[in-house]
Order: structure tokens, then sequence, then C-alpha cells
């Protein structure tokens, strides 16, 4: 029994040696090599670069205000009349045209007798002019005829020689004919006229009421000419020049408004670095402006030759701007210049013409990229 044991367990050992020789032959095998997976080209649509002659916007927004507005005051002192076109907010006028009338009737009555007692000087004068002037007589006759005690002087003819001068002088007709010319002018200032067209948009008076020298009594704001200040990016302002065409548009789009440029601040807000562009402007036929409304728009920046417009997400950074161009079937970045940005779009120049770029932002897009052109 122990001899058949022992032929056992040395019948396992052979086979066990056996098992082991086999795994390591088979161990010596070569492992077949793994083919590489072939690189996949990236679909992408492009398109062919054409430089043209572009114009260039701006877009803008701010507040409407009146170019010219003004506090109304009064120069004299007086009663404010009732009745005809009142003096209250919401009411136009033209420019040049009356807009308050302050009594005047006793200042008027004043100016009347000291045109009488002038006249009657000037008159009894004549005879003196005729024997001592001969020959300015006639016309000294003509001005005579010609005044009225209701009506401003007319110009005071001038003398021809010192002697006539020291003559008028001597009997009171030249400090006489000044005297009234001031009080006429004087009286010019019971009547407020308006500087520029232009509606009243307060008042502090009361048709009736007293008003004294230097009371403000409300406030006129011009409705012609208007001006838009808007903050604009420190990088446009280079672009920007006084005399650049404006357009303001409402909801909806359709033109309000258009100017020009008149200022540009010189200086840059440390915080936004923005400055402010003033813009004047007149509203389009058919439209009203009007001070404190909010309105959108553009400004035309000029004329600008040999430019690109593009997708500003097509710009790639870094110290030198590019965008990427298929050749060969591959990616390459080609160096541009960003002339204007804005509104999501980007001026750009030194592409070559014909060059086939990316039409649209491609994910993970880098040089050598192996790509597909879709679209030619």
């Amino acid at each position: 029994m122990i001899k058949n044991a022992l032929r056992a367990l040395a019948g396992m050992a052979i086979l066990a040696a056996g098992i082991f020789v086999m795994n390591g032959l088979i161990g010596m095998k070569e492992t077949p090599p793994v083919k590489p997976r072939p690189a996949t080209a990236r679909a992408v649509k492009v398109i062919s670069a054409q430089p043209d002659t572009l114009v260039p916007s701006l877009g803008i927004e701010g507040r409407v205000q009146a170019l010219n507005r003004m506090t109304v005051l009064s120069e004299v002192s007086g009663r404010l009349p009732v009745g005809g076109k009142e003096f209250r907010e919401g009411v136009t006028y033209s420019r040049g045209e009356a807009m308050i009338q302050i009594d005047d009737s006793e200042q008027q009555a004043n100016l009347v007798a000291q045109r009488s007692q002038w006249l009657q000087l000037l008159a009894g004068s004549l005879a003196d002019i005729q024997l001592d002037f001969p020959s300015r007589a006639e016309e000294w006759s003509q001005y005579v005829r010609q005044l009225q005690v209701d009506q401003m002087l007319p110009t005071l003819p001038e003398p021809k020689s010192d002697r006539e001068r020291l003559y008028l002088t001597g009997r009171g007709i030249v400090s006489g004919y000044h005297t009234i010319r001031a009080t006429e002018e004087r009286l010019e200032k019971f009547t407020v006229r308006a500087p520029f067209s232009g509606t009243v948009t307060s008042t502090s008076v009361q048709p009736g009421s007293m008003v004294r020298a230097g009371q403000p009594l409300g406030t006129l704001v011009e409705t012609e000419a208007f001006e838009v200040k808007s903050a604009v990016h420190a990088r446009h302002l280079d672009l920007l020049q006084k005399g650049h065409s404006v357009s303001l548009a409402q909801e909806g789009g359709s033109i309000v408004a258009t100017g020009q440029v008149s200022r540009i601040s010189g200086n840059v807000d440390v915080a936004t670095q923005s400055a402010s562009v003033y813009c004047e402007v007149r509203a389009e036929e058919g439209h009203t402006l009007r001070d404190g409304r909010f309105l959108s728009g553009t400004i035309s920046l000029g004329t600008m030759a040999g430019v690109l417009s593009l997708d500003d997400q097509l710009i790639e950074g870094g110290e030198q701007a590019a965008v990427f161009a298929v050749r060969d079937g591959k990616l390459e970045l080609v160096p541009i210049q960003v002339v204007h940005r804005d509104g999501g779009r980007a001026l750009v120049s030194g592409v070559t013409p014909g060059t086939p770029l990316l039409a649209e932002p491609t994910s993970g897009a880098h040089e050598g990229m192996l790509v597909e052109v879709v679209n030619l």
C-alpha cells in the first residue's frame, strides 16, 4: 500500500510539472500588436473671407434732454394781466413770441409825456437850426415831422460838424433823446419773450398776481433741438468723432430722431471705464421728442476699408488675436487685428481674401485639429 501511495504522489508531481511547463510555453507566445484607431475629422462649416468697405455702428442709449432750458425771470416789478394766452404749464411758444406781459400802463403814460416835452423842445429849435445851419434845416424838419408821441423815437440825425454837435448838446436835445431811448428799452422788459421755441414745463405765478424784479416765473424747455447723453466704453473712443451721424429708435424699431455727435467728454470714469458722449438730435417728421424720454440707437463710426465682420466668439484671445482657418484638412490660427467690437460682432483686418475661416464656434478647436468641411 505504501508503494501504491508513493506511485500516486509521483504521478501527481509529474502532472503538475507538465502543466507548469505548458503554461510557460504559452506565456512565451508574442502578444499581437494593437492597431491604433484612426483619427476622426471634425465636421465644420467655413466661410470664404471677403474683406469689404463697411460702416460700423456703435449702440448707445440715453435720456433725451432739451438742448436749451431756462428759468423765466422778471426783470421788472408789476402785475400780471388776466386773459389772453396765459403763461401755464404745457403752453408752447415760438421764438420771439411774448410769453408774459407785465402791466406797463403807468410807464407808457410817463413815456408819452417825455416824448411830448422833447418834441416841443426839438420843434422850438428848428428856427435856430435854419438860421445857424441852413444846410441842415431840411433834414431836421423831416425828422420832426415823422415823430409820434406814441411810437419809439427814430435814430437821431448825425451832426455834420462840431459846432452843430455842441448846439444840440447845449440845448439838451441829445441828452433828452437818450433818456427817452433808455426808458423805451426799459419798457421792453415788461414783455418777456421766448428766446427759443419751447414749452412751459412749470410755473410759479398766476394771472393777476404781482411779480417783483428777479422773481422766477417758470421754466421753458426747447421743443426743437435735443441732446442725448450716453456712456461709451473707453475702447470705442478712438473711433468716435464729432459729426458722426446718430439715429435713435423707439420700441418697434422705427427711427424717431436723427442728428450727430456734438461733444465727447475728455474724462473716463474710473469705475466704469466709460466717457460721456453727447449727441444733438431733432425729431423726424411725424414724431415728437419730449424731455426725459429714454431712447436707444446707433452712432455710425465712419467708413472702414478692408475689414471683415465676424462673430465675436470666433476670435481667439491671447497676446495676438487670431481666427481659425482651414488648410489641408487641418485648423490653422491666422493672426488678425480687431478694429472694432460691438453687439457680439467684431470687425477685423489682416485676413487674405478667400481664406476659408470657421463659420461658427467649434468646441475644443485647436491648431492642427483634423476637420472636414461640409458646406463647400
